[in-house]
């Protein structure tokens, strides 16, 4: 089964559609709110339904700003809207569709009416938005926002696929090495460094310190936006220079560890304040408008497991050995050869 995400843009929406679009998303943000304040107040319980939401947007939507509601509601902590909502419609309530013309429609409830909306169709995401309008492929919910002056939709297409003749782009995310890439059977691989982002952090966390016993609250906190800044430009860098090299093969799929527990397992204090997880989901939504598939895998023993025979290995630095067939590797590219060979699961962003 290929997940895939599709991102499109309205064509011209009208300025009656745009305005009830916004109103929607003030209106499915006031019923989030309403249910959040509802059940911190104690004023019903769990099960509410759409009887007790007072206003015009549709009950599918209700329905589903519900759902959002009781799970951010799980959440530990405070939950406050201050911000118009992306309102969402589950994904047997809105429709995809081509005119007589061939122009593709989206169809979803809102306020007054349903509205059958042309979207722009661009080569990334032709084949999924292909597969729902043939019935080749399963929708998922659908969710409507502003951007800038723009209205976009957001949705994923389910279907499966022939997976032969994929070249699998197995990628070790760590420390030493904040990149370690290998082409699975086209013996290329991609080492990157990550003594860029250990100097970055070792830097801004100098100058806080510093600036916090001379209680400049204000320019540390400054400090510490910068220091987001920096890491987050340098994962844009990582993740186009990532991209880039699996293009260059035939039908590439990115497998990457899942990184829960990451922080917990590692030896390095800075790993903490590292932002792994934000350079996974850059991976991902870049890998995505290029048109490759990401999965996630199983990270257990990548590191530890011979990728030519899965005998048990030693480490020394950088540097694998096999102790099953004596084989020696790089130690994050064999991580990264592990990766590519493991079957994953259909990761989005």
């Amino acid at each position: 089964m290929v997940t895939v995400t599709v991102t499109a843009k309205f064509h011209n929406p009208s300025l009656s559609r745009q305005k009830e679009w916004q109103r929607a998303s003030r209106l499915y943000r006031d019923t989030k709110q309403f249910c959040i304040n509802g059940w911190e107040n104690g004023d019903f319980g769990k099960s509410v339904t759409t009887a007790s939401i007072d206003n015009d947007l549709y009950s599918a939507i209700q329905n589903q700003a519900i759902r959002e509601a009781k799970s951010d509601h799980s959440k530990d902590g405070e939950v406050r809207y201050r911000e118009s909502q992306p309102f969402a419609i589950n994904n047997q309530n809105w429709e995809l569709d081509t005119t007589e013309n061939g122009t593709v429609v989206v169809g979803f409830p809102c306020v007054s009416q349903w509205w059958y909306t042309p979207i722009e169709v661009y080569d990334d995401i032709a084949n999924p938005v292909d597969r729902l309008v043939e019935g080749d492929a399963k929708k998922t919910r659908l969710q409507v926002y502003r951007r800038g002056d723009d209205w976009y939709c957001t949705f994923n297409a389910e279907y499966d696929a022939d997976t032969s003749g994929e070249t699998p782009i197995g990628v070790d995310i760590g420390e030493r090495h904040i990149l370690a890439v290998t082409a699975y059977g086209e013996s290329e691989s991609m080492l990157v460094s990550g003594g860029e982002a250990k100097y970055v952090r070792r830097k801004y966390r100098s100058l806080r310190d510093s600036l916090s016993e001379a209680g400049a609250l204000r320019a540390r906190n400054r400090v510490g936006d910068k220091e987001q800044r920096r890491i987050k430009d340098l994962n844009h860098k990582l993740s186009r220079r990532l991209i880039t090299f699996a293009e260059r093969f035939e039908n590439p799929v990115i497998r990457m560890e899942n990184l829960e527990g990451i922080r917990e397992n590692s030896s390095w204090s800075g790993v903490h304040s590292w932002h792994f997880h934000q350079l996974q989901q850059f991976i991902t939504y870049k890998a995505e408008r290029a048109g490759i598939r990401v999965e996630t895998v199983d990270a257990y023993h990548t590191s530890q497991r011979c990728s030519a025979c899965g005998s048990m290995g030693t480490r020394d630095g950088d540097h694998f050995c096999c102790s099953g067939c004596g084989r020696g590797r790089h130690a994050d590219l064999n991580a990264s050869e592990n990766i590519a060979q493991r079957e994953g699961e259909p990761c989005t962003a």
